[in-house]
């Protein structure tokens, strides 16, 4: 399932329990990851990884003391949103 141009790898109720949902898409030099607890990763099944591995290198960190108080991946990584500094000029 697509949106707008975007892959969609629907979630269960359990799954966003896990912290499944609560994952971010970050780009390196070296390509682009989906960032995600172990947690979350474990979560999902098979065909969910392999979705999500056309597109994206799945980037698992465990943090089970941060996921203890409610807390995930998404929450710990802040998005820089300016242009590269080749297009500022």
């Amino acid at each position: 399932m697509t949106a707008s141009g975007h892959a969609v790898v629907p979630l269960t109720l359990a799954q966003i329990d896990e912290f499944a949902g609560n994952a971010i898409e970050v780009e390196g030099t070296d390509g682009r990851y989906l960032v995600m607890s172990t947690r979350a990763r474990n979560s999902l099944t098979e065909s969910q990884r392999s979705a999500v591995a056309e597109h994206l290198t799945i980037l698992d960190v465990e943090v089970p003391t941060i996921e203890l108080a409610g807390g995930s991946i998404r929450c710990m990584i802040a998005g820089i949103h300016l242009p590269r500094p080749e297009a500022r000029a």
